[in-house]
């Protein structure tokens, strides 16, 4: 009897290592379904996975399948989850000069909508990024297509949305900072065009750049078993290149020798 159960024991102890192994291994699946316009951000909560796709709100499981979807008002941008709601940098009326800026707070639980807040200091420009640390928001201000400045423009903001602090980050973004997360000691910041993704610091300085583009969502993972930072990436899909049935595919990568890699490539 002794012996049958320090045989179960071990095979309970290979069992959980196995486990446990799995749960920082690479990951890549699919959100389930098409949407009328593109992916624009996403964020879990460790147990769902939401995804906003512009003018449609979609949560999912931990594997992409889908749970619950509803239309939203255009043009909801990148999210982040906070004590069970989830934030969604939204503004309204956009191209148009006159666009407001707001953030829309969901519960995570059924996506009921729970509060709209406008931020009346972005009005007119938008917003697109949003990330939350260390008891603050950070807000990223949008950009016209013609707008060439050499910096990017982030408000540092209470719960509530007072600016705190007004900050720049340097790099020639289209459209500015798109997705915004904070994860494993530093900030990413999804952006168009040749900067790439930005990694900075926690005062938002600069400390290196990545080729992998993490422009429509990003969000924290566990270490890998080395303690190598990881994080789920997001890409846009297009099928059969229909401007109307776009889906995403959700991929993991680490950060390996300061340069983030595809995960399931680094391990080769």
């Amino acid at each position: 009897m002794k012996k049958f159960r320090f045989l179960s024991s071990l095979v309970f102890a290979v069992l959980v290592l196995v486990s446990g192994m799995r749960s920082v291994s690479a990951v890549e699946f699919r959100c389930e379904g098409e949407y009328p316009q593109h992916l624009q951000g996403f964020a879990s909560d460790g147990e769902s996975v939401f995804w906003s796709f512009t003018s449609v709100l979609v949560k999912t499981d931990l594997n992409g399948k889908r749970l619950q979807q509803i239309d939203v008002p255009s043009h909801h941008g990148d999210c982040c989850v906070v004590d069970g709601k989830l934030y969604v940098a939204t503004h309204l009326n956009w191209p148009a000069e006159d666009r407001s800026a707001w953030i829309y707070i969901y519960d995570c639980r059924d996506l009921t909508l729970l509060e709209k807040i406008n931020v009346p200091e972005l009005d007119g420009a938008g917003l697109d990024g949003i990330s939350f640390f260390d008891g603050h928001f950070y807000v990223c201000c949008g950009k016209d297509s013609e707008d060439v400045v050499p910096f990017n423009r982030v408000f540092k903001m209470t719960k509530d949305f007072q600016t705190v602090a007004r900050l720049q980050v340097p790099g020639l973004t289209v459209y500015g900072i798109q997705a915004f997360s904070w994860g494993n000691g530093s900030f990413w910041l999804g952006t168009y065009g040749k900067e790439g993704t930005i990694q900075c610091d926690a005062d938002l300085k600069v400390v290196g750049k990545h080729k992998i583009d993490a422009s429509v969502g990003v969000y924290e993972l566990p270490p890998s078993e080395n303690g190598e930072p990881r994080l789920m990436i997001a890409t846009h899909r297009r099928e059969n290149g229909e401007a109307n049935r776009n889906w995403a595919l959700a991929r993991s990568a680490v950060l390996k020798d300061g340069q983030l890699v595809w995960e399931d490539q680094a391990k080769q």
